[in-house]
């Protein structure tokens, strides 16, 4: 293997090259892989995760304008509300589960705070908006 041309980046993330991945894979077959710009990154998301990402990037295909720098705040709560209700439209046990896990903590923050968002539309959120960052990211690479 030639490490003269491998792309290394000096970066706190955990990742490798491609070829590593593809000599050295079958070692870890627990835990999954996504491949970004011939680097690989672990993944070791909940699994939650897993089942909102598909939902979050069609809505942000369809809705989401590349030739703009940044969305709104407004097209921003109008895409995590289309990904909201697709998700409790098609997977009910979601709401459910996030419900489930939230529920002496809402009794409580509901004495003191009001009503609030659901746990399920924040977390589609934060994830939504880390995949328009990532979408608009420059990848810099060195010439050397």
């Amino acid at each position: 293997m030639d490490h003269n041309n491998l792309r290394w980046y000096p970066m706190p993330e955990c990742r490798y090259p491609l070829e590593y991945h593809r000599r050295y894979c079958w070692a870890y077959p627990c835990i999954g892989y996504d491949i970004d710009d011939d680097m690989v990154y672990p993944m070791m998301y909940p699994d939650i995760y897993y089942k909102l990402y598909p939902y979050i990037r069609r809505v942000c295909d369809y809705m989401d304008n590349p030739y703009k720098p940044y969305p709104s705040r407004e097209q921003v709560e109008s895409m995590i509300d289309e990904c909201y209700d697709m998700c409790v439209r098609d997977m009910p046990e979601l709401e459910e589960y996030a419900e489930g896990r939230m529920v002496m903590y809402h009794s409580i923050n509901a004495q003191q705070f009001g009503n609030r968002r659901p746990i399920l539309r924040d977390l589609i959120a934060i994830i939504l908006i880390s995949e328009l960052f990532r979408r608009r990211r420059i990848i810099r690479r060195s010439f050397s």
